[in-house]
């Protein structure tokens, strides 16, 4: 156990929450995948602009996606972001909240972040520890930036507020609601 805690991602979901305390955010974080690549497992081609959008921040260890939709996080079946890596989403907003972590394109585990209790996957348990510990397990404490440590800690991927502040791979993600 160890590494990222909530309090390390609490800027994250500061800057996804309104003026009224609304927290609305899809966060992909994945391991060993440069920017790029990871926005073109997606079929996303930067520098093009739609309604919907994501950002591809470089991160210590991989990359973090960051949607204005939710495209990224029900597109897994038609462009796996996990095949031959790890990736872990964190997805909330006025209707749900869900964290889902995949390996190599298996689903591991996914859970909402209110109750753990009925969470699904090939190896549902893997991250009990960290669950336990970020206080995920009994949704005490503050939910979102402990399901950004857990994803951080799932991935091995690290985003610090520098990285983030600097200039990212931005494209649409438009075409992605085909699919629904």
């Amino acid at each position: 156990m160890g590494g990222a805690t909530a309090a390390d991602y609490a800027w994250l979901r500061d800057r996804w929450t309104d003026g009224v305390g609304t927290t609305t955010l899809c966060v992909n974080f994945v391991a060993s995948l440069s920017p790029g690549e990871a926005l073109r497992r997606f079929g996303v081609t930067p520098g093009t602009s739609g309604d919907y959008t994501i950002a591809a921040y470089e991160a210590t260890g991989g990359t973090v996606l960051a949607e204005t939709g939710w495209a990224t996080s029900h597109s897994r079946q038609y462009d796996p972001l996990s095949a031959c890596t790890k990736a872990a989403t964190v997805y909330v907003d006025i209707k749900g909240d869900e964290f889902t972590y995949e390996v190599n394109n298996r689903l591991i585990t996914t859970f909402s972040l209110c109750s753990y209790r009925f969470r699904e996957g090939d190896d549902p348990d893997l991250l009990l520890d960290d669950v336990r510990e970020l206080g995920l397990f009994d949704a005490s404490g503050d939910l979102v930036p402990s399901a950004l440590a857990l994803a951080s800690r799932a991935t091995g991927v690290d985003l610090s507020r520098n990285q983030y502040t600097r200039p990212s791979l931005v494209g649409s993600t438009d075409h992605l609601y085909d699919f629904f």
